[in-house]
């Protein structure tokens, strides 16, 4: 990468090196790992350099995705576990509305303390 600096009506050409983002291909900052049952096939890292919730799929240790809150990936995993997943996604009206039913009971199982339950 070049870089043209004017100095006092002259022209200096300087190389840079280009800037990187991100992090190195490898590298960790996971602070907490959270394992349930509730939770399938998937875990939750907490990342501390920029304190989001990484999905990782437990068998393969692939990224699956980052989110910024907690119920937003909780509602990710609910959402493959209980929606329903038929050729081409075309479901009937019953079949997805039962399915939204079991997605919400699901999450107010899991963000609603017990004592805040009716």
């Amino acid at each position: 990468m070049l870089s043209i600096l004017k100095t006092n009506k002259s022209y200096m050409i300087e190389e840079t090196t280009p800037k990187r983002k991100g992090r190195k291909k490898g590298s960790t900052t996971r602070y907490c790992l959270i394992k349930d049952e509730l939770l399938g096939k998937y875990e939750v890292h907490v990342d501390e350099s920029n304190h989001c919730y990484m999905l990782v799929d437990a068998d393969s240790q692939s990224t699956v995705g980052y989110y910024t809150q907690l119920p937003y990936l909780l509602k990710r995993v609910l959402k493959d576990r209980y929606v329903p997943t038929g050729p081409n996604n075309i479901y009937n009206l019953e079949e997805y509305i039962t399915a939204m039913n079991k997605l919400a009971n699901g999450m107010a199982k899991i963000m609603i303390p017990a004592h805040h339950q009716v």
